[in-house]
Parts: structure tokens; sequence; C-alpha cells
């Protein structure tokens, strides 16, 4: 019996010890990835970096979420959480620290301290933001340790984060433990399928869509034209970033397991996601007439989608307490 038992407990921490060595690989890769990307993205000097970036799609957001399309994430929560605008704040995968200077500058948050994984991005964040130390701080971590401190915020924010997070228990357990009573966790985050094994039929529509957008607007920086939307193998997911969408389809139900969920916004993207990557969506430049009525339609058809529900909403927007 004893010696069953010890052969149980060995055979669990060699499972356990393996999969921390996993973890701690994708860790250093996902690291090295979003460090590559910052380089990238300064040396490129993009104006929108996804298809959420870009004006006109912001705006037609904006309309269906809040009924106004110069009404804001930021006034929605500045209407709706007024007491945030005194609150200190963990912003999660904080990146460069872009969004999180808004947070502050449009005063949704009074303090935020931003966590990353890549240091290139910490690096920039700090230099960028030095002017508004006193309000912005980051620091480079991993989320998926879930070591966040002990009440210590009032809120936890997560845009574009919760999808890059491998080790969501220990995440989620992080979360609640590091929020005073009371606390909240705001996230705008991708929820689709998890590696982006995209389903037949959101590639259908996707490849529908793409057909409808003229070839020069579909041509990316080295000349090819972007014709056909795919699934990726889940290898090349891994070897791209072994944090994307690691485990995206779990998150929502990770969310009401641990919190109640006060408000849930569906922005949609599940199909401009696919089709106004980052190679084509700056070809669209938002002073051209023609190209905004392109994203409109786009936008348009996507929403009718939705609402029929033959797709699902692959991005929310979602308030919980």
């Amino acid at each position: 019996m004893k010696k069953a038992f010890f052969r149980k407990v060995s055979n669990f921490l060699k499972i356990n010890t393996h999969a921390q060595e996993s973890l701690a690989v994708n860790t250093h890769q996902a690291s090295a990835y979003w460090n590559q990307w910052q380089q990238q993205k300064v040396s490129q000097n993009l104006e929108w970096v996804d298809w959420g970036d870009h004006p006109t799609i912001l705006k037609l957001i904006y309309q269906s979420l809040f009924g106004s399309a110069e009404k804001s994430v930021f006034h929605y929560l500045l209407e709706q959480y007024p007491a945030f605008a005194n609150s200190q704040a963990l912003s999660l995968c904080s990146g460069d620290g872009t969004f999180e200077r808004l947070l502050i500058e449009q005063g949704v948050f009074n303090h935020v301290t931003g966590i990353d994984i890549a240091d290139e991005r910490i690096r920039s964040a700090n230099l960028q933001h030095r002017d508004l130390a006193d309000k912005l701080i980051f620091r480079a971590g991993d989320v998926n340790a879930g070591t966040f401190g002990h009440r210590v915020y009032d809120v936890v924010f997560a845009k574009a984060a919760l999808h890059h997070v491998e080790n969501l228990e220990a995440l989620f357990k992080g979360i609640k433990h590091c929020l005073k009573p009371g606390g909240h966790l705001v996230t705008i985050d991708f929820f689709g399928p998890t590696r982006f094994q995209w389903s037949d039929k959101q590639l259908e529509y996707a490849n529908r869509m793409l057909a409808q957008i003229p070839p020069e607007l579909r041509t990316k920086p080295n000349g090819k034209l972007f014709d056909t939307v795919g699934r990726p193998t889940v290898d090349e997911m891994i070897a791209m970033d072994p944090s994307e969408a690691v485990r995206s389809e779990e998150i929502l139900d990770f969310i009401h397991a641990h919190f109640e969920t006060v408000k849930i916004f569906d922005i949609g993207g599940t199909l401009l996601n696919l089709v106004f990557t980052q190679e084509i969506i700056n070809n669209f430049t938002s002073d051209n007439p023609h190209y905004n009525e392109i994203l409109n339609r786009a936008f348009t058809w996507e929403q009718e989608l939705l609402s029929r529900n033959e797709i699902s909403s692959d991005f929310k927007f979602i308030i919980a307490s």
C-alpha cells in the first residue's frame, strides 16, 4: 500500500514538474516574441496595429455598444463607475503602456501599475511615459504566476491580456487575492477559438468578406496579395507565440466561476479580426470616404450575422465584481 501511494505521489510530482518546465519554456518563448514585436512596432511606425485600432471601426463599435459614436470605453467607465477615478488599478499584459496612459489622461483611474512579460515592452513603457511616473508604474513579470499582492488594488484591468495566459487557475486566484473588498475586474479581450482554430463557418464568411475588398487594399507591405483567410495549425501557433489564445475558449467560464458578472458587451470581431489584419488595416486611411464605406459594410454585415446567431462574438467587454 505504501509503495503504491509513493509511486502515485512520485508520478504526480513528475507530471507537475513537467508542466512547470513546459510553462517556463513557453513563457521564455513568448517573452522573446513580444520583445521582437515591440522592436518591429517602433521601426515600422504603424498607425494601427490591428482592426480594433482603426478610428472608423472604433466609432462603429461605440455606436453599437453605447449608442453614440463619440462615447468611448473611457466615457462609459467614467459615467458608470465614477469611483474608479480615485482607484488604484493593476493592468495585466500592459505592453508599452499606450492604453494605460489613456486611462490616466482620461481620468478613468488615479494610478495604474502595469505588468508585462516582455522586458523590451516594459523598457519602452517607462521611457515613453516617464512624464507620468507619479501615475504610471511598469514592471516586468509573468502574470501566469498570479502574484500581485494582497488587497492592493481596486480594479484589475485586462485589455487583450487574458487570452495570453496559460495558467488561468493561478491567474484568477491571484486576481481575487490582490483585489480589495468590492473590487472589480474590467476586461476587453479575445474569447474566441483556442489557438485560433477558426470554425468552418467563420472561415467561409471571412473569405466572403475578404473577396469584397479591392486588391489594392488587400496588398501586404511585402507586395503579396492577401487572398485567403486560413486556419493555422496548432504547431504553427505555438512556434509563433505559445501564449497566443492558449486557453481563450475557457476564460469566460473562469470569470463566471470567480466573479459576479455585472455587464457583458459583445464587441464582435469574429470576422473583422481575420480580415482586417495588421498587414492590411493600415491601407485604409481614415480620411478616405470610399475606404470607410468598405469598413462600414463589413462591420454591418458582421453585426447582422451576430444578431442572427450565425456566428458568436469573439471579443467582449466585461465588468465583473
